[in-house]
């Protein structure tokens, strides 16, 4: 039999479930944020000295293979941010708790995040065109 829904241990498993999916989408956040940096810094490298910092193929393929994964992660963060927080506002609903403020914050933040796999994404498409060139 399982126990009640706001039992202490059915409240502490949701916590710890909680804070592993915040690490999971504020580490999505994080990564996507370190590699849009690091883009930038080799846009500016290239545009301040005219060469590559990465020479040959390999600029080109970081560039096209850095898109796609940064994607993914962007896109698997903020799907698990929705889907959390839908499934979280419908536990603080059935307990009468009145988290309305918070659930819309946490929408906003996760609305956000898909724009940015929706920004990655477009970019990744972007950086397969300059794959065509390598093969000829």
């Amino acid at each position: 039999m399982a126990p009640p829904p706001t039992s202490p241990t059915t409240i502490s498993r949701v916590i710890i479930l909680l804070l592993k999916i915040v690490i999971y989408v504020l580490a999505s956040i994080i990564i996507g944020l370190v590699y849009s940096l690091l883009q930038t810094g080799f846009s500016l490298y290239h545009l301040a000295t005219g060469n590559r910092l990465i020479a040959g193929d390999g600029g080109f393929l970081f560039n096209f293979h850095g898109d796609k994964v940064i994607s993914y992660l962007l896109a698997t963060g903020s799907v698990t941010g929705f889907c959390v927080t839908k499934d979280l506002k419908a536990l603080a609903d059935a307990i009468k708790l009145d988290l309305d403020d918070y659930f819309d914050k946490a929408y906003a933040s996760f609305s956000l995040l898909l724009l940015a796999f929706f920004c990655a994404a477009i970019l990744s498409i972007f950086s397969s065109y300059a794959l065509p060139k390598l093969v000829n």
